[in-house]
């Protein structure tokens, strides 16, 4: 168990690194305006319940953290807040390495307490009007975000300016890139429209693709993660969605929770795990993408 935020937990992602694969290290973002990151071993199963302590936690925030997300070569995370701005942190998950207790440990302590020390800004970026709801940092030197305020941007992160916005007319709460070469953008919306954009044409604001069948809010979006035609969508009408760019209408829908369905991602390439304020993880596997 991470403990140590002091109100409800928003947004977490894992922290890519070079080293040994058996160090995990975990970016949090919470309600309390602070993210934490998390460091430990996991070369053995747990067997017993432990408490882990972040090493590091970043305060800059002054409203709630609502997102974040890894650079991909894990030097930094951007998180997003309701204070309408986004904030990069480096991670300096190097200077941690001789306090990581490991999991043998863990089990005769049973809380593990490592060093642990404040985290300041790196730098902002600043254009959005409301609260910041999804990041998303593919590349070392771009950012994508999408707000409340009906925006999409994306960010040169050296220059710490936006280089493309676009407005749905919609707020939108989740945001994902993929699709051909990674160049294409999809946003889901409080209308239960999933639009799709092109950044690469520069002449037109205007979706290249929009999927309605959602009845409402689109909660989280995800592209396949080999097949750049499909994605999928989860919504608070409590159902999952995969959809083809070659055609109007969903090739599944999948019904499994009773409640909203708040997150999904890609497993193995045909199942997608989803989980949902039923309290319930459902896995639905045979999915096809062709």
């Amino acid at each position: 168990m991470l403990g140590g935020h002091s109100d409800a937990l928003t947004s977490l992602c894992v922290i890519n690194t070079d080293q040994d694969a058996n160090d995990i290290n975990v970016a949090t973002a919470s309600k309390d305006r602070t993210l934490r990151l998390w460091k430990f071993l996991a070369d053995d199963s747990i067997n017993h319940s432990t408490t882990v302590t972040a090493y590091k936690v970043l305060r800059g925030h002054t409203a709630a953290v609502q997102c974040v997300s890894s650079q991909p070569s894990g030097q930094k995370v951007c998180s997003g807040s309701w204070d309408s701005t986004i904030n990069l942190w480096e991670t300096s998950c190097s200077d941690v390495d001789s306090d990581l207790v490991s999991i043998k440990k863990r089990k005769k302590r049973g809380v593990a307490v490592e060093t642990q020390s404040e985290g300041e800004v790196v730098s902002t970026l600043v254009g959005h009007t409301n609260c910041v709801s999804c990041v998303k940092w593919p590349k070392d030197d771009t950012i994508y975000s999408a707000s409340w305020d009906h925006s999409i941007r994306i960010w040169d992160v050296e220059k710490g300016k936006a280089t493309w916005t676009v407005f749905s007319g919609k707020v939108l709460n989740c945001i994902d890139v993929g699709g051909e070469n990674s160049s294409l953008v999809a946003a889901g919306a409080s209308d239960g429209t999933l639009r799709i954009w092109d950044p690469r044409r520069p002449e037109s604001l205007a979706p290249v693709y929009q999927f309605s069948s959602h009845t409402n809010w689109i909660s989280a979006c995800k592209w396949h993660n080999k097949s750049w035609l499909h994605l999928a969508s989860a919504s608070y009408d409590g159902k999952v969605m995969v959809w083809d760019l070659r055609t109007a209408w969903p090739l599944s829908v999948i019904g499994s929770h009773d409640d909203k369905v708040l997150s999904i991602d890609w497993w193995k390439s045909d199942a997608i795990v989803s989980g949902g304020a039923d309290s319930k993880m459902c896995i639905a596997s045979g999915v096809s993408v062709q």
